[in-house]
């Protein structure tokens, strides 16, 4: 054992609190993404985009869901084709992550760890979908062979990996962090009890762990596109690139709702 590695005790051989932890926690502190007042841009940009947002949020799949009044073939044929998105989207995330500027400037040092810690997070959220989509009768093979979404469906993949890849870190992250994940943690409120609705229903095993997904989405949700929003409005400082965020916010959104028709499309 290294030095360093000893348990530090006082006179009665109680272990002491490690001079590290204060400053761990002051760390972690000073990486907190605090909310601040909109400019004028950001608010235009939140009015622009109310319609576009509703559209996906009060979409009528999610409706239907809500009542559980939605196909149970059509549910299982979303949950798979919509798979690719949750299981992508942490590689999304390390895309933007490798756009934040070097150095340890605030800006730079709360982005990278924001990121850092949110793709840590969604990593988890993949075998969580799998849970909900076992419970709704989904084959047990049918997420792990290679998946093809209707072509509406996958529009949406194609756009952010676009986006990601060869748009700026604020692009990538209004894309992902604000516009997908903003509605996520609306319509996920609304389904969240809906999904209890199917609790009896023959085939199905509706537990707290078939609905896991959605209800870690309507809670943490709340705040990711906020604390998302900040960080993009400290790279966002220019006309231009403002234009852009307003735009990739935009896309994003239509995507979204393109692939939410393409849902009420399928066969039952």
């Amino acid at each position: 054992m290294q030095p360093s590695d000893q348990v530090q005790t006082d006179g009665a051989g109680v272990p002491t609190r490690s001079t590290s932890e204060p400053r761990s926690r002051a760390r972690e502190a000073s990486m907190k993404i605090q909310i601040t007042p909109h400019p004028e841009w950001v608010e235009e940009l939140l009015a622009f985009l109310e319609p576009y947002e509703q559209r996906v949020t009060g979409h009528e799949f999610f409706e239907s869901l809500s009542h559980g009044t939605l196909g149970l073939e059509q549910c299982r044929r979303a949950l798979v084709y919509f798979y690719p998105l949750i299981e992508t989207f942490p590689q999304y995330m390390a895309l933007n992550l490798a756009k934040v500027p070097a150095g340890s400037s605030p800006l730079n040092s709360r982005a990278r760890h924001w990121l850092i810690g949110n793709i840590h997070q969604e990593r988890v959220h993949a075998s969580w979908w799998k849970h909900w989509a076992k419970g709704f009768g989904v084959a047990a093979d049918a997420l792990e062979e290679e998946i093809h979404p209707p072509a509406s469906m996958d529009a949406i993949n194609s756009y952010l990996w676009r986006v990601c890849t060869n748009g700026s870190l604020a692009e990538g992250m209004t894309a992902t962090n604000f516009a997908v994940e903003g509605p996520t943690g609306q319509w996920t409120k609304r389904v969240r009890d809906g999904l209890a609705k199917y609790r009896g229903v023959a085939g199905l095993e509706i537990t707290d762990k078939t609905t896991t997904w959605v209800s870690a989405h309507a809670d943490y949700d709340d705040m990711h596109p906020h604390e998302a929003l900040e960080i993009i409005k400290g790279y966002a400082t220019t006309a231009e690139e403002r234009r852009r965020v307003r735009q990739a916010a935009k896309r994003a959104m239509e995507y979204y709702s393109m692939a939410l028709d393409s849902c009420l499309r399928l066969e039952n």
